[in-house]
């Protein structure tokens, strides 16, 4: 039995399409049939490989935005120490590697932290003090963009796992 206070976490990849349940071991547990009826639906044989003229080579910017892994996991990467501020410029970096613009806003950034329960008392107050801070600038009214300085330091604060 699990600690109180302890989370419990269940992942499906399927090539991605990812399904991610974080919470109580009875939160998760309250999954379990749903997740078992849609794996039972689920092809037994693999799959077979691409054609060698199917794979398709991913430059290199691309693939630095695919190494971030799933949200809730590029989180945990985070020490226990994080601050509020560290943590809204760890999600408006995660959500600038998945735009089209290589931008974020803060409104985003703030709504997909508290999908993962973390509840960021002002967060504009945060981006105020990563722009101070110059870890972000502004590229637009209300889009904001991660400096070298401000990844930097996410990569001291992740143990390397922001890219260079």
């Amino acid at each position: 039995m699990p600690a109180l206070g302890e989370r419990t976490r269940v992942r499906i990849n399927l090539a991605q399409a990812e399904i991610e349940v974080e919470g109580s071991e009875s939160f998760v547990e309250s999954f379990r049939p749903q997740l078992e009826a849609l794996l039972d639906r689920l092809p037994r044989e693999p799959a077979a490989p691409p054609a060698a003229d199917q794979v398709l080579a991913i430059p290199p910017a691309a693939r630095a935005k695919t190494e971030l892994g799933p949200f809730g996991e590029f989180l945990h990467h985070l020490p226990a120490s994080a601050t509020e501020v560290d943590r809204m410029l760890a999600a408006g970096y995660y959500l600038q590697q998945l735009s089209g613009d290589d931008s974020f806003a803060t409104g985003d950034a703030n709504k997909r932290l508290a999908e993962h329960g973390i509840k960021i008392g002002n967060p504009s107050q945060c981006v105020r003090q990563s722009l101070t801070a110059r870890r972000v600038f502004a590229v637009a009214r209300g889009r904001f963009r991660v400096s070298q300085t401000g990844r930097a330091y996410l990569r001291q604060l992740t143990n390397g796992t922001v890219p260079e």
